[in-house]
């Protein structure tokens, strides 16, 4: 009897001995806003990052959306989220791998009748649920589409901050030029209206002129002020989307070097990354994970018809005599077959498959609807050039005719007025431009860059 006790103890401390202790994780919202303000791009792990995944001297250009993507994989809390999901699916593997533990009953009993012999009885008695070789390899299989999926999400994840990186970027860029034009028109409308005044007061102008050129210089300002407006909401949109207080981006140069030529892209690319889009994008392929899921509960539905079955040795001390006992359990399949999760899991599939095809047909109209877009507005781009130039031939034509005494000021002042106008025209087609080709990029899930594309596939393969 002793040494029956030995035994379960001894079984006790083998079956806690290893188990895995509990640490603890400290959370002090004030230190991580700490650690958020002090944060800037000249970061050494950043600098690190950009020297190991970039080509030399590449930070010498300024900050574009290369080297920002690299600053947002350290900062930017939808990325830390997101792998840290993908870690969570990833110890699924684990679990999935993991041989199911038996279930140990202890029992007892006492002879009230006291008829001499022993009045105790003891008893260990066990269930091994029998793990077949078709069960681990769904639970497996099904533990690493979870990691699949997971990864799909965080490539999803960089995309999606790519894309809002980019897109700040040029809006930055693009307002910085506006907000230069727009100081020049303020002050050319300033003196084309003290020139106006200067005419009425001579009774060379209607004071109808007056207000007009007085009109146009109040819209100069209020144009001007919304646009320091729109280039303040930029940068703070960028600063969100790399991970940084807006500070941080203070003396820090940005670049974009397709700024002045977004049209400037291989159509044969654009081929190319269209019929990989339309085979592999990235929801395309988080929809087909989702039917291979679908297909493995489809299986384990199936499975779950037959019996499962349960061995459960035991022991019992039988007042006085030792007893080795041994039971078999399983379920009775009498009433259904699991009929019904089975045709339900069926109809998952089904829909799972039709999602597939739904994804794949949007992707192939969003990335021809964008495509045409963008060569459309390309060609209003060139049209403003065009526009844009003329004027500015005008205004060249009008300063020597001024210089030569053939025309007065307020004439060459109205003609700058005019060039900086179709300038601004400009600036807008290029604007929506980058717009369309955003888009465009957006539909191919794929930068048309090919520095970007590269780095993009190193940031998700280091997940590995």
């Amino acid at each position: 009897m002793k040494a029956t006790r030995f035994s379960v103890l001894a079984g006790v401390l083998v079956l806690f001995s290893g188990c895995t202790a509990y640490h603890s994780l400290e959370l002090n919202p004030a230190d991580t806003q700490r650690e958020f303000e002090r944060r800037t791009l000249t970061d050494p792990r950043v600098r690190h990052r950009i020297q190991t995944l970039l080509p030399a001297n590449q930070d010498e250009l300024g900050w574009s959306t290369v080297q920002l993507l690299i600053a947002a994989n350290e900062f930017n809390p939808t990325l830390a989220e997101a792998r840290e999901h993908l870690g969570e699916t990833a110890a699924g593997l684990t679990t999935a791998r993991a041989i199911p533990n038996p279930s140990v009953s202890l029992g007892s009993e006492y002879d009230l009748q006291q008829s001499g012999e022993p009045s105790w009885l003891y008893s260990i008695s066990t269930s091994f649920l029998l793990d077949t070789s078709l069960a681990r390899k769904i639970r497996l299989h099904a533990a690493q589409a979870g990691v699949r999926s997971a990864r799909l999400d965080f490539a999803e994840s960089i995309w999606n901050v790519r894309r809002d990186i980019h897109a700040a970027l040029v809006s930055i860029l693009l307002e910085e030029r506006r907000v230069a034009l727009l100081n020049a028109a303020e002050q050319a409308n300033d003196q084309f209206a003290q020139a106006i005044d200067a005419r009425v007061h001579e009774g060379e102008a209607a004071p109808s002129e007056r207000l007009q050129a007085r009109l146009e210089l109040t819209r100069s300002r209020v144009a001007l002020a919304d646009a320091n407006q729109k280039l303040s909401e930029a940068k703070a949109k960028l600063a969100t989307a790399v991970g940084v207080p807006v500070g941080a981006l203070d003396g820090q140069p940005l670049t974009l070097i397709e700024l002045d030529a977004p049209e400037n892209v291989d159509e044969a690319r654009i081929d190319t990354l269209r019929a990989h889009a339309a085979l592999a994008r990235i929801d395309l392929e988080r929809a087909i994970v989702d039917y291979d899921t679908r297909e493995l509960e489809l299986q384990e539905q199936v499975r779950l018809q037959y019996p499962q079955l349960s061995l459960g040795p035991g022991y019992t001390w039988d007042h006085g005599i030792p007893k080795a006992t041994f039971g078999i359990s399983f379920t009775a399949p009498i009433f259904n077959r699991n009929r019904g999760p089975i045709a339900e899991a069926a109809a998952r599939r089904a829909g799972a498959v039709q999602h597939v095809m739904t994804v794949q047909q949007h992707a192939v109209q969003e990335i021809d609807t964008a495509r045409t877009a963008y060569h459309e507005q390309i060609k209003a781009l060139i049209l403003a050039r065009t526009q844009s130039k003329a004027a500015q031939d005008v205004v060249e034509q009008l300063q020597r005719a001024v210089s030569l005494g053939a025309e007065d000021k307020p004439t060459l002042l109205a003609a700058r007025i005019a060039a900086n106008a179709d300038m601004l025209a400009e600036l807008d087609a290029l604007e929506r431009v980058h717009i369309a080709r955003g888009q465009l990029e957006d539909a191919l899930r794929t930068p048309l860059n090919d520095t970007e594309t590269t780095l993009q596939h190193s940031l998700v393969a280091a997940t590995r």
